[in-house]
């Protein structure tokens, strides 16, 4: 694939009008907008931020195939990863999920489905599954990288095992998206989907991107500090 990837000197507000999806993340790294004809690197600058991770964000957002170099991957700050996949944790668990069950409840209730309560029960256990994920990560594999970085040693546990069992959480919402599209009645016309399944699309779309930063960028990193301490 042919393209140019984001560098430092672009301006902020060409990379959110080349890639509008990114108006979901920045958040996460406490951006927000007007910032005029700023360049990333001044953006980041301001606000303390590491350019390289802004950077491998945006540009994997924006472009399917893109992986950094090993040089390249090497200036990631590890911490600022986490601290950033913390963020879209708390985002998805405290807003953008929520809101997406709201509307099925809504959309239910709106096209009076006698199977509606299935359909609110699908959601509420695709969100137990969301949350036994994300617990896992936060509880026991960020605080084990934490702890390498600090130079402390734990020969109980490696980023191999999550790699391992890192489980995928898009297959129940892509049933649901098929659910919504395939089978519900006619009285749920297009008008009353389309939010709903925009938003799913959308979802969907940053919860790939949210593992392929982890089982791309993270475990890749981690594993280099794994094998740099068995040297010592």
């Amino acid at each position: 694939m042919n393209y140019v990837i984001f560098s430092e000197n672009v301006k902020m507000a060409d990379i959110i009008l080349v890639n509008s999806r990114l108006l979901y993340v920045l958040p996460y790294f406490g951006i927000g907008l007007g910032f005029g004809e700023k360049t990333v690197k001044q953006v980041c600058n301001e606000r303390n931020l590491s350019v390289p991770l802004l950077l491998l964000v945006c540009n994997i957002y924006t472009f399917d195939d893109y992986v950094p170099d090993s040089q390249g991957l090497m200036q990631i700050p590890i911490d600022g990863i986490i601290k950033y996949l913390q963020n879209s944790h708390k985002d998805y668990l405290e807003v953008r999920m929520p809101q997406i069950i709201d509307d099925i409840s809504g959309l239910a209730t709106a096209c009076r489905l006698k199977n509606g309560n299935i359909l609110h029960e699908f959601c509420e256990k695709y969100r137990q599954e969301v949350i036994a994920h994300f617990k896992y990560e936060e509880e026991i594999v960020f605080p084990y990288i934490i702890q390498l970085l600090r130079g402390i040693k734990n020969n109980y546990y490696t980023i191999k095992e999550y790699e391992t069992n890192h489980s995928d959480i898009d297959d129940a919402l892509n049933d649901l998206k098929n659910i919504i599209i395939k089978y519900l009645p006619p009285e749920c016309t297009i008008e009353k989907c389309r939010d709903i399944l925009l938003n799913l699309i959308m979802f969907e779309y940053d919860l790939g991107k949210h593992t392929l930063l982890e089982n791309k960028i993270l475990i890749s990193l981690v594993e280099h500090i794994e094998k740099n301490n068995e040297t010592d």
